[in-house]
């Protein structure tokens, strides 16, 4: 399922912890380069960085703009966003994947999708299992 890609620059956002009323730290990372179709599988993406940001420069790390991106006070920390040029392949509300696609920007909230919560149980699951 995964394929080659040109170069086009996706992230993975999560609200790691609001610090205060205007401060957040947010952790993001890169889709690895050559992956033209992904989900949320920690071995797709670079490693994590950390950012903090406040109301005026949060949708920057979005990379969106503050038009478009969700309002500061509806934050909450574990939420996770995907950014850049890509399609959601099947139903938006469940989606089989992503794919990298070139020309189309797009700010996606995923951490309620049943894709990326059925990968942290099996993750929990894996991880609960081993002791």
């Amino acid at each position: 399922m995964k394929r080659k890609s040109s170069k086009v620059r996706i992230c993975r956002i999560t609200v790691d912890e609001k610090l205060s009323a205007d401060l957040c730290r947010f952790a993001f990372c890169f889709l690895r380069e050559g992956l033209e179709q992904f989900t949320d599988l920690d071995d797709e993406w670079q490693k994590e960085q950390e950012k903090l940001v406040n109301p005026q420069s949060y949708f920057k790390v979005l990379n969106v703009k503050k038009s478009e991106a969700p309002a500061w006070e509806t934050l909450e920390e574990g939420q996770v966003y995907l950014s850049g040029e890509f399609e959601v392949i099947g139903d938006s509300a469940k989606p089989e994947y992503f794919k990298v696609s070139p020309g189309i920007r797009k700010l996606l909230r995923v951490d309620k999708l049943p894709l990326i919560d059925e990968g942290i149980r099996a993750l929990y699951s894996d991880v609960l299992g081993r002791g």
